[in-house]
């Protein structure tokens, strides 16, 4: 896991050495840290959410991850799941190597499989639902009216024409990145709307968790700032990743926020399905020594 923020990274070394993290870094770029309370946390997958435990970690200087600021590395392991339960279907909720996680480092770690779900879309059903959602994303951003370049795919890796639908307990939750041209326009450059929903198979009761935006692609990238807005929040691409049930029984969305102009700036995050709040965020982009 990394995290990537000088102040967490200042802290964090702090409460395990009670000495300065700036003063160390000064004289090497590279620090390591074996915790002596293994400190716990919760790791977010598209499995679950399992409990792991801090074993090392290692504190980045600004500028040597490809990020401006430090990154903390954090070395987890993950004790054995207990059995399931008489006559129970335990679920598996350790991730498996090779995938996107996030982690929960504020909170008491918790244990969450998936859970009964609704049940999955027939891939028809899924490319309409994927469809409606861009088409109601269209509407809502008030901007001319566009129409759909090319009908979107099932795909979470595809960076444009394409969405994903995950099963929640009572309703789908839908990711998109749509591309849409005005009547007559060249198509060489064009518009791309991306977002995530929560939502009911007929849209009746649609809930936007990352409202939709409109971007200008200019030969398939996002365009960056004009001159004017420099300091203006790069344009994302969304893709939706998976779910978890909290601890609590909400839905928390893995999604990754995907930027061209400034790969260092895309994140995998936890966001509350109900109240749009990014929970934890994990850097996507990092290259660490």
């Amino acid at each position: 896991m990394f995290v990537a923020d000088d102040r967490f990274a200042r802290d964090f070394y702090r409460q395990l050495t009670h000495k300065s993290l700036m003063d160390t870094l000064a004289e090497r770029s590279l620090v390591a840290i074996d915790p002596r309370n293994d400190p716990s946390l919760t790791v977010l997958s598209a499995n679950g959410a399992a409990p792991a435990r801090l074993t090392l970690a290692r504190f980045h200087a600004a500028q040597s991850c490809s990020s401006p600021t430090i990154v903390t590395e954090l070395v987890l392991a993950f004790p054995p799941p207990p059995p399931p339960p008489p006559g129970g279907a335990g679920g598996r909720s350790t991730p498996p190597s090779h995938v996107t996680v996030v982690a929960l480092l504020d909170a008491a770690p918790f244990a969450v499989g998936a859970g009964k779900l609704r049940p999955r879309l027939a891939t028809a059903d899924a490319l309409a639902l994927v469809r409606g959602v861009a088409d109601r994303a269209e509407v809502v951003t008030r901007g001319r009216q566009l129409g759909l370049l090319h009908p979107p795919t099932l795909d979470a890796d595809q960076a444009a024409d394409a969405g994903e639908i995950v099963a929640l307990r009572t309703q789908y939750a839908v990711g998109f990145r749509a591309t849409f041209v005005a009547a007559g326009e060249n198509k060489t450059d064009t518009t791309l709307i991306s977002g995530v929903a929560v939502t009911d198979p007929d849209l009746r009761e649609l809930h936007w968790v990352v409202r939709p935006q409109r971007l200008r692609l200019r030969r398939g990238m996002i365009a960056s700032p004009r001159s004017g807005e420099g300091a203006a929040r790069p344009g994302m691409r969304y893709s939706l990743r998976g779910a978890v049930t909290d601890a609590v029984g909400g839905a928390l969305l893995l999604v990754d926020q995907i930027a061209d102009v400034s790969p260092r700036d895309s994140r995998a995050t936890a966001v509350d399905a109900a109240s749009r709040r990014v929970i934890a965020t994990q850097p996507l982009a990092l290259r660490c020594p």
